[in-house]
C-alpha cells in the first residue's frame, strides 16, 4: 500500500505542476493501463493511487496559476489576483497560504465527510439549472461599480458570460478543449498585457500568510454544495467562495480550501450514493466495488500533511525562478509554451478556440469587468444539458 501511495503522490506533483493536466486524466490513463498495472498492483491499491492523485493534486495546482498564469478548472477564477501577488514578490507567501488552506479545508471538511454517507444523495440533480441561473446572476449582478455605470457594466459582464458561454457549449463533451478555452480566457489577456509592460518583478519573499478561518470555511462551504450536484464543476465552486473577495490572498484562501473539499466529498458521495462527481471518482469506481471509508480518511490525512511541504517546497523552487526574469520575457515564454502544448495536445483545432478564447478574454479587460465572468464557458452548457 505504501508503493500506492508513493506513486499517487508522484503523480499529483506530475498533473498538479503541468498545464493541462488534470487529476481525471492521469486516473483515465491508470484505468487503461490496469491490466500492466496489476503486475504490480491490487485493484484496491490502483484506487487508492487515483484517490491519492486527486487529492495532491488540489494543493500543486496553485503553482502554475500563480507563477505562470496557466489554469485549469479549478483555478481559473483567481488567476489574476495572484499572478499579480508575484509582481509584487509575494508568490511563494500566496503558495504557502494556499497549502495551509488546502489542509484547513480538507480538516474541516471531514465531519461532512461523514455525513455524506449517511445522506443518500439521489434526486438533486432535477436542481442542478436552476442552481446555476442563480449563481450566474449572481455573478453577473455583483459587478463593482458606481450606480449611473450599474446597468452599463451589467451588461458588458453579461456580453463576456453569453460569449464565453457560447465558446463553451460548441466545444462542451471534449475535455481536451478545456486547455485552449481556459488558458485563451483567463491567462492570454494576463500575458499579453504583461509582454507588452515594462517593470520586473520583485523579490520573492518566503512569508508566512495567516489565512482566515472565514475564508477557509467560505471554502468548504462551497466544495461542499458543488459536490452535491452531478455536472457542476469544481471551477464554480471556486467561483462561489471568491466571488466576493479582493484580495488575492484571500481569493486563494478560498479557492484552495474548496478545490480539496470538493475533491475529498466527492468520493464521499461515490461510497454512499454511488453517484459519481468526478472522472477520479469514475475511475475509483472502477477499480474498487467497495472501499473503507476510515482507510480513505487515514491515507487523505497523511496525504495531505505531506502535500503542504512538497507545495511549499516546490513554490519556494518557482519563485527563486521567477524573480530573476523579467515579466514581459517571462509572459513571453509562457504564452509561447502555452502555444505550443495546445498545438501539441489538440493540434490546429485547438489553437483555433485558443485564438477566439484570447479574444473573448480580452474583452474582460476592454470592459473593465471580472473575468470571473468567462466561467460562463463552463456554466452555460451544464444549464443546457439539463434544460433540453
Amino acid at each position: 500500500m505504501i508503493e500506492a501511495i508513493v506513486l499517487g503522490i508522484l503523480l499529483g506533483i506530475i498533473t498538479g505542476l503541468t498545464p493541462g493536466i488534470h487529476s481525471n486524466t492521469s486516473a483515465t490513463l491508470i484505468l487503461t493501463l490496469s491490466p500492466l498495472l496489476s503486475n504490480y498492483f491490487n485493484r484496491e491499491e490502483l484506487a487508492v493511487i487515483v484517490f491519492v492523485n486527486a487529492i495532491v493534486h488540489t494543493f500543486l495546482d496553485i503553482i502554475p496559476t500563480v507563477f505562470l498564469g496557466v489554469p485549469d478548472e479549478d483555478t481559473a477564477a483567481g488567476v489574476l489576483p495572484m499572478h499579480e501577488l508575484v509582481l509584487e514578490g509575494k508568490g511563494i507567501s500566496v503558495c504557502i497560504n494556499s497549502a495551509f488552506s488546502s489542509i484547513g479545508g480538507f480538516i474541516l471538511s471531514l465531519p461532512i465527510f461523514y455525513l455524506f454517507l449517511n445522506i443518500n444523495i439521489s434526486k438533486v440533480s432535477e436542481f442542478v439549472p436552476l442552481v446555476l441561473i442563480i449563481v450566474s446572476a449572481y455573478l453577473i449582478g455583483t459587478e463593482r461599480e458606481f450606480l449611473e455605470s450599474r446597468i452599463k457594466k451589467i451588461l458588458q459582464a453579461f456580453t463576456v458570460f453569453a460569449l464565453s458561454g457560447i465558446l463553451g457549449y460548441f466545444c462542451f463533451g471534449n475535455y481536451n478543449l478545456l486547455l485552449p478555452i481556459l488558458t485563451g480566457l483567463f491567462a492570454s489577456p494576463i500575458l499579453l498585457t504583461s509582454i507588452f509592460t515594462s517593470g520586473s518583478i520583485k523579490k520573492q519573499d518566503i512569508e508566512f500568510y495567516n489565512p482566515k478561518l472565514k475564508d477557509v470555511i467560505s471554502g468548504v462551504f462551497a466544495g461542499s454544495f458543488v459536490s452535491i450536484f452531478p455536472s457542476i464543476s469544481s471551477g464554480v465552486a471556486t467561483l462561489i467562495s471568491s466571488n466576493h473577495l479582493k484580495s488575492g490572498q484571500r481569493i486563494a484562501s478560498a479557492i484552495s480550501s474548496a478545490n480539496t473539499t470538493n475533491a475529498i466529498l466527492c468520493f464521499s458521495i461515490f461510497i454512499s450514493s454511488n453517484k459519481v462527481r468526478s472522472g477520479a471518482v469514475s475511475v475509483f469506481g472502477k477499480l474498487t466495488s467497495s472501499f473503507d471509508p476510515l482507510k480513505l480518511i487515514e491515507i487523505g490525512t497523511v496525504v495531505a500533511l505531506i502535500s503542504v511541504l512538497i507545495t511549499v517546497s516546490f513554490a519556494i523552487i518557482f519563485g527563486k525562478f521567477a524573480e530573476r526574469i523579467k515579466p514581459s520575457k517571462l509572459s513571453l515564454i509562457v504564452f509561447t509554451f502555452n502555444i505550443a502544448l495546445i498545438y501539441i495536445l489538440t493540434k490546429g483545432y485547438g489553437l483555433f478556440i485558443f485564438a477566439i478564447s484570447t479574444l473573448v478574454g480580452l474583452l474582460t479587460v476592454i470592459f473593465r469587468v471580472r473575468r470571473v465572468n468567462c466561467m460562463g464557458a463552463l456554466i452555460i452548457p451544464t444549464i443546457l444539458l439539463y434544460l433540453f
